[in-house]
């Protein structure tokens, strides 16, 4: 009963400071993002409207990404406050260990961490596609999926690659089109010029066809056919998707992200990229987890009983920390992407390295 109460004091105090210092973070990163696309957005002359949608659908994928960060701040910021008024002395007195104290606040950062999984995947994609949307369309005047795209280019399974001069998605033809066979060395084997296509169920049905046959980069046979059947899994729908920017990649929801590693594969191109990608989706949530583990042992190192020093030291160790821990990202990403890291290992490099300070100085502290 004693250890209940004081479990609901903790998380009370945690919970109230982390989101005031959330929302802080995520209204400062709002007005950044607001002053640094608003230049680019008002040649467009969108309404109001339309812009204030657009920013604040982006609003949750603001949130999760800080959240490991406010996370830290508060657990600092308590357990500061706890060494100041000597509440942990007073705990301890009362025969409960220290492992007992931040018991409660490692499970909350563990339920938060694992809550920004199941967010990220729901409504975050979900948000994002339809600031997105807003974005290309609606403000920028792109054409959506189902109009007509003009110069496209295109991986299918199979090795093949599509450029298309004039594809309209909703009916499904395509004029002017180029299909590419490459092998698993990217060798060309065979060259399909088409004047037209149309897709029928499973297959892209051309005509007035030339079929040209390569071997060592030497043609080796032309033949023109009126009709000429290309088999493939992507459907018209699926050649308009356009790949993401690496940053664009946390907003993709993980299924749709696993679909598309499975195709580079299938098509034997590179997907190092990708799937490194894939890895940092499951692995930067758990930040918060790890985080809170130095927010809960850092203010030991750096006991002071004035609260302006508390405060200051707090936030810069947040700094610090936030900007050594997007840093091992940075570098965990590019190494994986270039493969001289396994992508799995990549994501979560940072996430190792300060897990394992994390716990250098949680094991150090006195009970």
């Amino acid at each position: 009963m004693k250890l209940k109460i004081l479990y609901r004091y903790i998380l009370g105090q945690i919970l109230k400071t982390f989101f005031v210092i959330l929302a802080g973070i995520v209204v400062f990163i709002f007005i950044s993002n607001l002053i640094d696309e608003a230049a680019q957005l008002q040649a467009y002359k969108p309404s109001l409207i339309l812009v204030m949608g657009y920013f604040l659908l982006k609003t949750p994928f603001l949130a999760a990404e800080a959240a490991p960060f406010a996370i830290l701040l508060s657990t600092l910021f308590v357990f500061s406050q706890f060494n100041r008024f000597n509440e942990l002395n007073a705990m301890k007195s009362a025969g409960i260990d220290f492992y007992s104290i931040v018991k409660p606040v490692l499970l909350l950062a563990l339920g938060f961490s694992i809550g920004i999984i199941v967010i990220n995947e729901t409504l975050i994609s979900r948000a994002c596609e339809k600031a997105t949307y807003i974005k290309e369309v609606l403000i920028e005047k792109k054409g959506p999926a189902g109009e007509i795209r003009s110069d496209l280019a295109k991986l299918s399974s199979g090795g093949k690659v599509f450029y298309i001069r004039l594809f309209d998605s909703l009916l499904g033809t395509m004029k002017g089109a180029c299909v590419l066979t490459l092998d698993k060395d990217f060798n060309l084997t065979e060259r399909i010029d088409a004047r037209e296509g149309i897709w029928q169920k499973d297959r892209w049905v051309l005509s007035n066809v030339y079929v040209r046959t390569y071997k060592g980069g030497i043609e080796q046979s032309s033949l023109h056919q009126d009709k000429y059947e290309v088999f493939t899994k992507d459907t018209p729908s699926d050649f308009v998707v356009h790949k993401r920017s690496p940053e664009d990649t946390l907003t993709i929801n993980i299924f749709r992200l696993h679909k598309l590693i499975d195709f580079l594969k299938e098509s034997g191109f590179n997907y190092n990229e990708e799937l490194t990608n894939f890895h940092l989706k499951i692995a930067f949530p758990f930040a918060s987890f790890i985080l809170a583990l130095l927010g809960v042992s850092l203010p030991f190192l750096f006991p002071t009983t004035r609260s302006i020093v508390n405060v200051a030291l707090g936030f810069v160790i947040t700094i610090v920390v936030a900007f050594f821990y997007m840093g091992f990202v940075t570098i965990g990403l590019s190494l994986g992407k270039v493969a001289v890291m396994p992508p799995v290992l990549a994501a979560w490099m940072a996430n190792i390295v300060f897990a394992a300070l994390g716990f250098l100085i949680l094991s150090r502290i006195k009970k």
